[in-house]
């Protein structure tokens, strides 16, 4: 008799175990699913495979075993240290300036616990979701934050100015000394002190866009240093319109001349590095392929 209820124990353990994993293995294809119905509504806008500049490179969302084999996105049990998640948690991604709402608690729980039971991608024919229900749950922004992220905006067109007219002026100048015509000086003058003008709007106006944005992990370590970078261009080119100033009283020493000249090579260098930070921040730290 023991021997029978023994067995019976153990064949009922069996079909326990057994029924688990089977249940285990239903769900992930319903999360692998639901992620990608999640991607479809959510994400394509920026990084679907048809875009000819998606945003970071990143134009294969919907592809998930390549996106689960990137491990600087996808690090399978661990949504901590999956920067795709970090995205998605800190409302990075979607771009918080595009049309796409963020992700909701329930999206977002649904992307976590497919990255913690090992990013399938095995897309079945579960239990589907639709991310239409919740699409447009997300709180609406205050009015002062609205504000803040609609000057913002104007930041990334503006920054073509003070990156034009600065370098310009470098090859102006270097013509003027060969020419000494006037015309050279003054089209270095013009370039300098409207590149001035235009770099402190463009600064002032980059503090509100960061403010309006959400990066993390290096994308926000990318911020810092473009942030701080553009505000030393703006407080650099105001010092090379006054410098260009000085330059051309008459009466001054050749000194003025060198100094300015010094100051316009830094600026350029100061706003090169800014200018291409800023470009990181949309394609990625390594945009440049030679």
């Amino acid at each position: 008799m023991r021997r029978v209820v023994a067995g019976a124990l153990a064949l009922a353990l069996t079909l326990s175990l057994i029924a688990r994993e089977s249940d285990a293995g239903d769900q992930l294809p319903s999360l692998a699913t639901q992620v990608h119905a999640i991607f479809q509504v959510k994400c394509v806008e920026c990084h679907a495979a048809d875009l000819a500049h998606p945003k970071g490179k990143f134009g294969y969302v919907l592809d998930l075993p390549r996106v689960a084999a990137n491990p600087k996105m996808i690090v399978p049990g661990n949504p901590l240290k999956s920067e795709l998640y970090q995205m998605v948690w800190h409302n990075e991604m979607p771009d918080p300036k595009g049309d796409s709402t963020p992700l909701t608690l329930e999206e977002k729980a649904i992307v976590k616990a497919w990255i913690e039971t090992g990013a399938s991608t095995a897309l079945g024919a579960g239990t589907t979701y639709d991310p239409a229900a919740g699409a447009n749950t997300a709180s609406p922004l205050s009015v002062g934050r609205r504000i803040v992220r609609d000057v913002g905006q104007f930041h990334p067109p503006l920054t073509h100015f003070p990156i034009a007219l600065l370098i310009a002026a470098l090859p102006a100048e270097f013509i003027w000394t060969l020419t000494r015509k006037d015309s050279w000086k003054t089209t270095v003058r013009f370039c300098v002190v409207l590149g001035a003008a235009s770099a402190v709007v463009t600064a002032t106006l980059g503090w509100f866009d960061a403010a309006a944005s959400h990066y993390s992990g290096s994308a926000a370590e990318i911020l810092v240093w473009h942030r701080w970078f553009g505000t030393a261009t703006a407080v650099w080119a105001v010092l090379i319109a006054a410098l260009s100033e000085l330059a051309n009283r008459k009466g001054n020493p050749d000194r003025w001349c060198l100094s300015f000249r010094l100051t316009l090579l830094l600026g350029i260098i100061l706003v090169s590095a800014a200018g291409y930070l800023g470009a990181s921040l949309i394609y990625g730290l390594h945009h440049f392929t030679w």
